[in-house]
């Protein structure tokens, strides 16, 4: 694993939003959001036995809605829980560690490896499960209104699952993260 990291090219959070081509103010504003709410981050603290130590690796792209959406958690678990280190990289930029992840089954961005004392531990990817319901439902509600430009159309499903994310799925995914079963 560690020859794959070498030969690939990682950021720390704040440089990978800074350096973010789509998506990059709604990317802040819900980071900002997870990193001020009271509530997660009290769930995120009952996650330091579990991730004290480690480094979490993610591969994702600046388009998808569901690394929007949660590597904020991700971010928070950096800044909260002691010494765990936060790595991202591009799928499209890294393609020897893209083949890393797929052959662990990890196809859909965003996707996490957690590793301790440089192994990896656990894995995760996408999204909680939860969100999948809750998202299929968004899109049909949008669908219903036909007079909505794609445009329209896309900012209506960001407003809408951040909505969602905010009522519970940010909850299900420190949950999801919290019930992670070793390798």
């Amino acid at each position: 694993m560690n020859n794959i990291l070498q030969s690939n090219k990682s950021m720390e959070w704040d440089e990978y939003i800074n350096s973010m081509q789509e998506n990059k103010s709604d990317f802040k504003k819900i980071t900002n959001n997870v990193l001020e709410n009271k509530k997660l981050n009290k769930l995120i603290l009952n996650l330091s036995k579990k991730l004290e130590n480690s480094e979490i690796l993610i591969l994702t792209e600046d388009f998808c809605p569901d690394s929007m959406f949660n590597i904020p958690i991700f971010i928070a678990i950096s800044e909260l829980i002691n010494n765990v280190k936060l790595k991202i990289y591009r799928r499209s930029e890294n393609e020897k560690l893209t083949d890393h992840f797929m052959s662990k089954n990890l196809d859909r961005i965003p996707a996490v490896f957690i590793l301790i004392n440089g192994v990896i531990k656990y894995k995760w990817q996408e999204k909680p499960q939860k969100a999948y319901k809750i998202q299929t439902n968004i899109i049909e509600q949008i669908n219903k209104l036909s007079n909505l430009s794609k445009k329209e159309m896309k900012l209506h499903y960001y407003e809408l699952s951040e909505i969602e994310y905010e009522k519970k799925l940010w909850v299900e995914t420190i949950n999801e993260i919290q019930n992670l079963k070793e390798l």
